[in-house]
């Protein structure tokens, strides 16, 4: 084993001295009735011949010096308690800052390394600390400044290496002698010695093998398209692994957190067929939009997904995405997951950054004013009204609503300085802009398409209005008119 040494005890014993530093006792006033403070130095050394030395000044003449502070390794045991695996090897890779010609750092990458550590050896170190005074007045000065820091330990760092876990540790107090004099007290000495011991856990850490990482040369990689050929990916440019598809014209039904990918058009009921609400033999939606599909239109019967996303590649689940495309052009995006419990489902978890941002302040509920009374209104509450409210040829009030005139779609808000309800959104004279206001109640967002109120996003997704991404990666816009086994 090659020899290596790298002071890890000695930089834990020169924190713990810099911990115990910088402390003063008072020694009297001067001329000018100003206080005089003497430093007490900190000195490391065993208490045998080597301390004798220190307090001396290597003489037998000279007086001891207090006072002093020396400090001296107890015993230094492995600690089995925090006792790790130890054959674990952490890697890590780092890249550093470019180093200029000058000595300084760049803005630009530099050097890439790869760091293998081998986990370290868990130790405690037990420390002694003896405070030499000689009077007991010394003694209580110096124990007030050092005893409140350890309540109940003093945080201590060995290096600012920022990959070195094992620098941190911490000193805690583990014991107190308030003096090494007996009773009767004795006049051979003068000096009085007050003992602390502490204890530091610690990492012995073997040397680390630094791997300085080479510049790329080749990259070999496919450069095949989704139909085995090479031809788009060479000359168009694509060279993509995933692919971005519209199925067959298939329909997909956007219900709260769920996707069900519809059959083709069925048949066209009408507003008297019994059926309405049950499906028939397909798939109702019940849309009213007539941007989306007809108010009475039905669908073939929910189609199993897994059966046409293997048609396509792997689904990665919360990674793939299907994304909807809304009128303004805007598109919601979320991240889609196969449903354990049918296989008509996929669960739909939506990018909250994609959904489009409230242009009206958020109602707490949707009501019909006819059967609805709010208790005690306060100030700005605001609500979406499913029925009128009023008429301009009335002559008595309501006792809810007084005199408020409104219509189906309106927003009305209630002003406590007015002490009356407001009309805040006529749905009648609608401008060109679309309009989103959220439930409170509920969460769900609606917009105002210039005729009525539909939820923002859910719904029925027609062909060409939404399509998949396998893989979660953007490639391009759908082109509905597309086959479904063309990749995008």
């Amino acid at each position: 084993m090659l020899h290596f040494y790298e002071g890890q005890v000695r930089k834990f014993l020169t924190q713990f001295i810099r911990v115990l530093s910088n402390f003063s006792v008072e020694t009297g006033r001067n001329k000018t009735d100003e206080i005089v403070l003497r430093a007490v130095p900190v000195v490391y050394g065993d208490p045998t011949r080597q301390v004798a030395n220190i307090i001396r000044n290597n003489s037998e003449n000279a007086l001891n010096y207090v006072p002093k502070i020396a400090c001296y390794v107890r015993e230094l045991n492995y600690d089995r308690e925090r006792m790790q695996n130890p054959y674990h090897i952490e890697k890590q890779h780092l890249r550093q800052r470019d180093k200029l010609d000058d000595g300084t750092y760049s803005n630009q990458l530099g050097a890439g390394y790869t760091v293998e550590k081998v986990m370290p050896s868990p130790f405690r170190l037990e420390v002694t600390a003896d405070i030499w005074t000689s009077n007991t007045d010394q003694k209580l000065q110096v124990l007030e400044q050092i005893l409140y820091l350890f309540n109940p330990d003093f945080e201590i760092q060995k290096s600012d290496n920022y990959i070195d876990w094992t620098s941190l540790s911490y000193v805690e107090l583990t014991g107190i002698t308030f003096s090494s004099r007996t009773i009767p007290v004795g006049a051979d000495t003068e000096i009085d010695i007050a003992s602390l011991t502490f204890s530091m856990p610690i990492w012995l850490s073997p040397p680390v093998k630094v791997k300085k990482l080479g510049v790329i040369q080749k990259i070999i990689m496919s450069i095949y398209d989704d139909d085995g050929g090479i031809t788009k990916g060479l000359i168009d440019g694509t060279m993509l692994t995933r692919s971005y598809v519209t199925p067959n014209n298939y329909a997909l039904l956007v219900t709260g957190n769920q996707l069900r990918l519809l059959g083709s058009t069925g048949t066209t009921v009408s507003s008297t067929d019994p059926g309405i609400g049950s499906g028939g033999s397909g798939y109702y939606t019940g849309a009213r939009d007539p941007g989306l599909a007809d108010p009475f239109e039905t669908f073939g019967p929910a189609i199993n997904w897994k059966l046409l996303l293997d048609q396509y590649g792997k689904v990665r689940n919360d990674t793939s995405q299907i994304r909807l495309k809304q009128p303004t052009g805007n598109e919601i995006v979320g991240t889609i997951a196969t449903s354990s419990l049918e296989d008509t489902i996929l669960l739909y978890n939506i990018d909250q950054d994609t959904i489009p941002a409230n242009t009206l302040t958020s109602v707490k509920k949707i009501i019909n004013p006819l059967t609805f009374a709010p208790d005690s209104p306060a100030n700005g509450d605001r609500y979406l009204i499913i029925d009128e409210i009023g008429d301009s040829t009335a002559t008595v009030q309501s006792s809810t609503w007084g005199t408020l005139i409104a219509s189906v779609g309106d927003i009305i808000e209630y002003s406590t300085p007015q002490s009356k309800w407001i009309k805040v959104f006529d749905a009648s004279d609608p401008d060109s802009t679309q309009h989103y206001v959220t439930n409170s109640n509920t969460g769900i967002q609606y917009r105002f398409n210039g005729t009525e109120w539909v939820k923002s996003y859910e719904g029925l997704y027609t062909a060409g209005n939404w399509s998949i991404v396998i893989d979660g990666g953007y490639v391009g816009n759908v082109d509905s008119g597309q086959d479904e086994t063309t990749p995008w």
